[in-house]
């Protein structure tokens, strides 16, 4: 293969996201109601539940007639209005898409992919996600990854990510809550939420949880990939491995 103006990203693949990596600081349950003779573990005004319905072979919890869903908040107290819920709080990061392939660049294109992964969480604190990994390789070869915000720039060698919808080139989305964002608030971190500006930095954050309203619920977060290469580029098939770390910040 003659080493002109193209680097042959036959299979580039941005492979296996090791994403499912959640790291749990510590457990926090929710204060019960008791008394020296009676323990209340879930206060409930409806038409009707049972917390636990028990019998040899099944277990039930039940919920009908709610009047009301939502949330009350004061200075010391929370309400979480709605159907019976457990009480002990999680936090988990799922992948959606475990490669990416940029294709086969030029000097004259800019190579484009994304990754899809989700951060779902419920009555914990507040979380972040840490991106680790390197630039892509191709043996002794490597394309320079973007230490700091930098629009994409054909002709010139550079890697980076964020986590928004761009229009340079068309890539990507927003951070996207599931239901909404009254259950959930994950937001692209700064540095990787600007359109059209890429950045990829070994052990930074990219993605957290927002500041207004609890971190509960899904949000579906989506990595926008590029790649450019200069006309001296060697030609090669690069790679690189992509880890994400969540963890939470109480």
């Amino acid at each position: 293969m003659k080493h002109k103006n193209i680097a042959r990203f036959t299979l580039i693949i941005i492979s296996v996201f090791i994403f499912q990596i959640i790291s749990k600081q510590q457990i926090v349950f929710a204060d019960t109601s008791s008394s020296t003779n009676y323990q209340v573990k879930e206060s409930s005004f409806n038409s009707g539940s049972s917390i636990n319905s028990n019998s040899t072979n099944y277990n039930a919890r039940v919920s009908f007639g709610d009047l009301a869903v939502g949330t009350a908040d004061s200075a010391n107290y929370n309400v979480r209005p709605g159907f019976i819920n457990p009480s002990q709080e999680y936090l988990e990061l799922v992948v959606q898409s475990s490669s990416v392939d940029l294709g086969t660049l030029s000097s004259t294109g800019t190579g484009s992919g994304t990754g899809i992964f989700y951060v779902r969480s419920y009555i914990n604190g507040n979380y972040v996600v840490i991106s680790r990994g390197q630039t892509l390789t191709s043996g002794p070869d490597s394309i320079a990854a973007l230490s700091s915000q930098t629009a994409s720039t054909t002709g010139t060698a550079q890697f980076g990510i964020n986590l928004v919808a761009n229009t340079t080139p068309s890539v990507g989305s927003d951070p996207s809550p599931d239901p909404n964002s009254t259950f959930a608030n994950g937001i692209a971190a700064t540095g990787y939420d600007t359109a059209d500006q890429f950045k990829f930095v070994d052990n930074e954050t990219v993605a957290r949880s927002g500041s207004s309203g609890p971190a509960w619920g899904r949000t579906n977060f989506t990595i926008s990939y590029i790649a450019n290469i200069s006309g001296i580029t060697p030609a090669g098939t690069y790679t690189t491995e992509h880890d994400l770390i969540l963890s939470d910040t109480f």
